[in-house]
């Protein structure tokens, strides 16, 4: 049997035209009608089961679990990447589809269509227990295992089970019929690494996918060939014993003539791509209308009526309510909030990792309840919301969709394609990470960065999407995972990353066009060559602080949030917690203070309500989180309690002013040993973080003695005498407020990047001059203190290790491995002690012992035991060098020890 795909080798195979003349009922169109003839010889098709390929449906749906399938069967269309490289017996080597509509054509038959290069990728028939995709990928794989997470790369894709009807390589479905070029691929690579199939859509000129439109209740693909508008609807149906592919299209030329008679089609200068030469399939080209009328009926007419909040203690300065999501549903779907925005009249639509958009009304602080009710369906991995002019649109990896509810019965039925100019490859680190409105209509897109195969366009980049949609910009590159923030009113733009490789910690950047923040992917290690100098962040929060870093949210017009009011707020992932991020007029420092911790999910995104003026702010777990629960919605708002957060800080040649709210007492102030400050420095390499370091390049953190302390003439400015005070990557300033009212110890975290004086006089001092005279330490020297194995048990705790490593207490964090197999992110503590360890690079250790154990927390990148490279799980471990004390290590070795 010849390949499926020769013909495409060959030449565009021949189209049989037959004209019929006919008026539809729907906008009175005369519709050209493709209709793909299937023979019907099962006994020649290509059974496309891959070996090895475990039939990830029926395991999906076997998972106990109170959800329904991540694909829901009344549902036409669902989007996701589709690998059918290796599909069949004589596969198409590069049929990838990173960006495919995949349509039910009727019965056990489906289809996926390329919008970027407006094709039919593949045609197939389920297998005879219903099976025709693997629940792989990040969404899919964890719809039902929430800690199930793809590997990096492009090789744990969905996968098509079942029979092969046909597949296409990777080139344009349409060609200039007196230009027919059917090698060539038009696109430009831009740098991309040799191989990468995603390179983004063909070019305008060519042609462009427009969205989706289910007006009818039936989808149909809208989209262009040059400058004619057509509008396809495919389905499959059996016909004189033959199952017959018919893609019926509506075509229009540049005046919005539909293409009526039959020497008008004659010289219509665009040519439908031929299926394989020597294939089961004939081609015929029919003008027949679609004859669809409007259906205005609802999908999911029920809606679900929640509960108002439940609040946490009022007694604080800042507390949260904790809102309750609608599951159990009636279609019972999973509820994973990735992003959402609020519409002016307190609406708010919601985005799920999972494809779905609901609206959801009621959420302002004096409602008693709130009603969900479903919007959209068959997104691909959407992780962000803007609302602009009333008008919805959504980030996903397919692009931006605008969503439009033409019919007004409250569900969308039209799913504009806004903008997918922005190259989106295949690998399952390449989130759509963030999107911000931008002043100009247009929007900042935030894209993943990390890579397991090959490099795209725009990995790990932040872009502009002009007011069109039509054309993009690369604003920052070098980023890892970034989620950003934007003020409107000024024009700030800034961005978060993740720790990782040449990230020695959760940084805060100011944005500027044209910088470069230092990322690279970590298959290059310390082959990296760098296109440009590293451009600082604004801020590093150490990583014990905050783990992961995600959204930025402003508090600003109709904010009601008491002294945040103004603020830039940031969100942390792993410990769930917000953060107040202060950031330099001069750029010539940063600092960020710990607001409010303990919230119950893993948080990602936030808005201010437009109604109530409070911070709302959402999340679901995928990665390691020490929240509870998979997904959650927050109110945060102001308490009861008095709020003694620093307004300002600021770093100077003499120490260090702290500004309130609230007078603080004078008499407290002077006792020195409510003061504590210590620094350190990081190593920006290839290695995953960094350990600290001091001025010096010595391991570990350096105190600052605290010379003395004085309070400005109104008692809300205290200042800090600071001798040796220099540039520091983080200067953490931990105190007890002198204030009677407050017992608790609080920390804030500077990055000092130059130091200017400060004229005190001008901040309400009396005087200018600081006591910089050298004191003994209040509070003697250090303790020592026995490492013990309950000891290193609480270190384990409180820095997150258990998320990785399994103790026999909780299940790590997993990742997915070869054959969908599930595996932990790192190895298991249990059992280690003197057993065989063996390497990624081949080398081995016959017995585990307190050497190799101190080596994988001060300098995890030496050896790396084979199964967790960073390729393969996507994470990686950083060094604990000069973060965690002797004591504490010799604590974990003992406890990772008793773990038999």
């Amino acid at each position: 049997m010849a390949k499926v795909g020769d013909g495409f080798k060959r030449r565009i195979s021949a189209v049989d035209c037959a004209i019929v003349e006919t008026r539809g009922d729907r906008h009175d169109p005369v519709v050209i009608s493709l209709r793909v003839h299937l023979l019907n010889c099962l006994t020649v098709l290509i059974l496309a089961a891959a070996p090895g390929i475990e039939a990830q449906q029926k395991a999906h749906l076997d998972i106990d679990s109170e959800f329904g399938s991540y694909v829901e069967d009344d549902f036409p269309f669902f989007t996701q990447t589709l690998d059918a490289r290796e599909f069949g017996e004589n596969p198409e080597p590069t049929n990838l589809t990173p960006r495919g509509i995949i349509v039910k054509l009727g019965g056990d038959y489906y289809g996926c269509f390329d919008p970027d290069l407006l094709r039919w990728a593949l045609v197939w028939k389920a297998n005879e227990a219903g099976e025709y995709l693997t629940m792989d990928g990040m969404a899919p794989g964890s719809y039902r295992l929430p800690n199930r997470k793809a590997p990096a790369g492009q090789e744990s894709l969905p996968k098509p089970i079942g029979t092969l009807l046909f597949a296409t390589p990777t080139l344009p479905g349409w060609l200039e019929a007196d230009r027919p070029d059917v090698k060539h691929d038009p696109r430009e690579r831009a740098g991309s690494d040799e191989g990468e199939i995603g390179i983004g859509p063909i070019p305008a000129r060519l042609g462009r996918f427009e969205g989706i439109d289910l007006s009818s209740g039936k989808l149909t693909l809208v989209y262009r060939t040059g400058e004619y508008s057509v509008r396809e609807r495919p389905f499959l149906k059996e016909s004189n014993e033959q199952w017959v592919l018919h893609r019926e299209l509506e075509i229009k030329d540049s005046e919005g003539r539909i293409i009526a008679d039959k020497k008008a089609f004659a010289d219509f200068p665009w040519t439908a791509r031929g299926l394989p030469g020597i294939s089961p399939v004939k081609e015929r080209l029919l003008l027949r209308p679609h004859a669809l009328k409007r259906d205005s009926s609802r999908r999911w007419p029920v809606t679900v009526t929640l509960p108002g909040a439940t609040s946490s203690s009022s007694g604080e300065a800042l507390v949260f309510d904790d809102l309750p999501l609608p599951v159990p549903n009636p279609r019972k779907r999973n509820v994973r909030l990735s992003g959402f925005d609020f519409f002016p009249d307190g609406r708010a639509a919601f985005c799920t990792f999972d494809g779905d958009v609901w609206i959801v009304s009621g959420l302002e602080e004096t409602s008693e309840e709130t009603t969900w009710s479903r919007f959209a369906s068959g997104l691909h991995e959407p992780n962000a919301v803007s609302i602009v002019e009333g008008r919805i649109y959504v980030s996903d990896r397919n692009g931006i969709v605008r969503l439009h509810d033409t019919d007004g019965n409250g569900e969308a039925d039209w799913y504009e394609n806004f903008s997918n100019i922005v190259p989106q490859t295949a690998e399952t680190r390449e989130f759509a990470m963030d999107m911000a409105a931008a002043n100009d209509g247009g929007f900042y897109l935030a894209k993943g960065g990390q890579i397991g195969s090959t490099r795209g366009i725009a990995n790990g980049t932040i872009v502009k999407v002009s007011p069109d949609g039509l054309s993009y910009k690369i604003i920052a590159t070098g980023l890892r995972q970034p989620y950003i923030g934007y003020d409107p009113e000024t024009g700030i733009l800034t961005s978060s990353d993740q720790q990782g490789h040449w990230k020695p910690a959760t940084p805060i950047y100011r944005i500027e066009e044209g910088k470069y923040y230092g990322f690279q992917p970590a298959k290059l290690k310390d082959k990296a060559v760098h296109p440009a100098p590293i451009a600082p962040p604004e801020i590093w929060i150490p990583h014990f602080i905050n783990q992961s870093g995600a959204s930025q949210v402003w508090l600003k017009d109709n904010a009601k949030m008491g002294s945040l009011n103004g603020s830039l707020i940031h969100l942390g992932y792993n410990r769930p917690e917000i953060f107040k991020v202060y950031l330099d007029k001069d750029r010539t420092q940063g600092a960020v203070a710990p607001l409010l911790s303990g919230f119950p999910a893993g948080l990602l995104k936030g808005r201010v309500h437009p109604l109530d003026g409070r911070l709302y702010v959402c999340g679901f777990e995928i990665w390691g989180t020490s929240g509870e629960r998979v997904s959650g919605l927050f109110r945060v708002r102001p308490g009861e309690g008095k709020s003694f957060l620093p307004a300002d800080i600021k770093a100077s040649k003499r120490g260090i002013l702290l500004s309130f709210d609230e007078p603080l007492s004078a008499e407290l102030a002077c006792e020195i040993g409510r003061y504590s400050v210590d620094r350190w420095n990081y190593e920006q390499t290839h290695n995953y973080g960094s350990g600290n370091f001091r001025p010096d390049g010595k391991p570990g953190q350096e105190s600052v003695p605290v010379s003395s302390a004085m309070l400005s003439k109104d008692g809300k400015s205290l200042f800090l005498g600071l001798r040796d005070m220099q540039p520091s990557h983080s200067l953490r300033v931990t105190y007890r407020l002198p204030h009677p009212e407050v017992n608790s110890v609080e920390s804030v975290y500077l990055s000092v990047w130059s130091l200017d004086p400060i004229d005190l006089t001008r901040h309400g001092f009396g005087s200018n001059e600081v006591d910089l005279t050298v004191r003994t330490d209040p509070a003697g020297p250090d303790e020592v203190i026995e490492p013990t194995a309950s000891l290193g048990k609480e270190v384990a705790m409180r820095y997150g290790c258990i998320a990785c490593h399994a103790n026999g207490d909780s299940a790590p964090a997993t990742a997915s491995g070869e054959g969908g197999s599930l595996v932990a992110v790192g190895p298991a503590w249990t059992g280690l002690w003197k057993s065989k360890r063996t390497f990624t690079d081949g080398s081995f250790i016959k017995s585990v012992d307190e050497s190799y154990l101190k080596e994988s927390i001060l300098d995890p990148g030496r050896r790396i035991a084979e199964g967790y490279a960073t390729e393969k799980t996507g994470v990686g471990m950083p060094s604990y060098l000069g973060v965690l004390k002797n004591h504490e290590i010799e604590s974990i070795i003992l406890y990772i020890k008793a773990l038999k």
